[in-house]
């Protein structure tokens, strides 16, 4: 009877312990593959940088299914040589519900990677080098309350992955609103935007850049809105990057 009691509070235990193993991590890597993806249009981009010195293997899928119930794009299998990071481009469609899901996994591991738009920020690009410029344009007509008194206070320092080496974020310009063409009776509206210029951190190896904006309306200002900016993937000297690569053979499924 003793024994029996043991055996079975031991496949307890053991059953216990599956699912654990077969979570989804909430952080952004596995094992050393980080990924970011971006939507512009009916085009799904997906980063995926391996910063070890060996090929890994991930699993790009989605849950997301559109009207009858399929996936919005086929789970697609990427080899990443080491320190490279290699870009897979997807086309969902626009026929789904919700937001767009996207995963990468790794044997049980694996994490959800949030899908960024255009919709307020749009960088230069989501992939950049070391030590650069980078510059974010940045929609505000969507931002702008209809009382008329908003105030939005952009972050003074981007942060980094790792604590990597930070810059100061400027404000490069601002454009936008209702002008009037010279010499005549005729107004033009353009949608009010701001440009940010940032340099890069100066790394060797692998970070992900992110800042963000705090928004506030009414005369008081008590009330503020955080807002979230674009993440951007950095390299420097010690990863490669692949460069853009439809579905094809020039896609991550390369041999070493």
């Amino acid at each position: 009877m003793k024994r029996l009691t043991i055996a079975l509070l031991a496949a307890l235990l053991l059953i216990g312990s599956v699912p654990a193993a077969a979570q989804w991590e909430s952080y952004g890597t596995v094992t050393d593959v980080t990924a970011i993806a971006w939507l512009e249009g009916g085009t799904l981009s997906v980063a995926l940088a391996n910063s070890s010195n060996t090929r890994t293997t991930v699993t790009v899928s989605t849950n997301t299914v559109d009207s009858w119930g399929r996936p919005v794009f086929a789970s697609r299998q990427v080899s990443i040589p080491g320190r490279t990071i290699v870009l897979e481009t997807f086309y969902p469609g626009t026929y789904w519900r919700g937001e767009l899901d996207v995963r990468v996994s790794g044997g049980f591991r694996g994490f959800k990677v949030p899908v960024q738009n255009g919709d307020i920020f749009q960088p230069d690009s989501y992939i950049v080098a070391a030590n650069t410029q980078l510059n974010v344009r940045v929609n505000l007509d969507n931002l702008l309350d209809s009382s008329g008194q908003t105030r939005l206070v952009v972050d003074d320092y981007y942060t980094t992955q790792g604590g990597a080496q930070d810059d100061r974020i400027r404000i490069e310009s601002i454009g936008g609103g209702l002008t009037q063409v010279r010499g005549t009776n005729t107004i033009e509206y353009v949608k009010p935007y701001m440009v940010l210029r940032m340099k890069t951190p100066n790394i060797a190896g692998l970070t992900t850049l992110t800042f963000g904006m705090r928004k506030s309306e009414g005369p008081s200002n008590w009330w503020q809105e955080r807002i979230e900016g674009p993440t951007i993937l950095v390299y420097g000297r010690n990863m490669r990057f692949l460069g853009t690569s439809p579905y094809d053979d020039n896609s991550g499924r390369v041999a070493r």
